[in-house]
């Protein structure tokens, strides 16, 4: 498996795969925004030149926070640690930015979701109202210790 960058041949791909990966129509959490306008931190897992993973990951501007926004799993790639591979890729680029803390958001009941994350030593807090009132969400969020490139 390899973990590189995100080209725009990948969002399309992935824009195309979107609804069947995630089971439904819910395409446009893949915003163009992500990889336009963010893609810097987006990262692609590639197999034998297929993609069978993606992270849509940001960092704000002058914010210490690497942010997790979107990822997904090809079906027939799921619990072979592609998620996790993923996301240690992420936190070692956000450490080497110097960044302090990586943040991730989920939807509530979303168990597996906290399991992955509780596993990988994010810690994980229900908060009222994230979202707006009555939109509850999980807030994982992961202190990083920066490393120097």
């Amino acid at each position: 498996m390899i973990i590189r960058g995100i080209t725009k041949q990948d969002f399309d791909y992935i824009v195309s795969v979107f609804d069947h990966w995630w089971g439904g129509p819910s395409s446009e959490k893949a915003s163009p925004f992500f990889f336009h306008e963010l893609g810097q931190y987006a990262l692609i897992a590639e197999e034998d030149g297929c993609v069978i993973g993606f992270l849509l990951g940001l960092v704000a501007a002058g914010a210490q926070t690497g942010y997790v926004h979107l990822v997904g799993i090809d079906p027939n790639h799921r619990r072979r640690g592609v998620g996790k591979r993923l996301y240690q890729h992420f936190i070692e680029r956000c450490q080497q930015s110097g960044l302090s803390e990586l943040k991730a958001i989920g939807m509530m009941g979303h168990e597996a979701s906290a399991r992955f994350h509780t596993a990988l030593g994010f810690t994980v807090k229900d908060v009222n109202d994230y979202a707006g009132p009555g939109r509850a969400r999980v807030v994982f969020t992961k202190q990083l210790i920066a490393k120097q490139a």
